[in-house]
């Protein structure tokens, strides 16, 4: 059995919100990571289509 438990846009948001701040000291740790800029990237867009 699979119980629904959606997230409200502001909650989403919020999600996005925290996980943009750990991707941006990561970064900081590591500039040169790939992986990470685009992860921030595609979380960082993310953000901007919810708005």
């Amino acid at each position: 059995m699979v119980k629904d438990m959606g997230m409200t846009n502001k909650q989403f948001q919020g999600f996005i919100r925290l996980a943009l701040e750990l991707l941006e000291k990561a970064l900081q740790k590591s500039p040169d990571n790939e992986e990470l800029r685009k992860v921030r990237d595609i979380f960082q867009s993310m953000l901007e289509d919810g708005n």
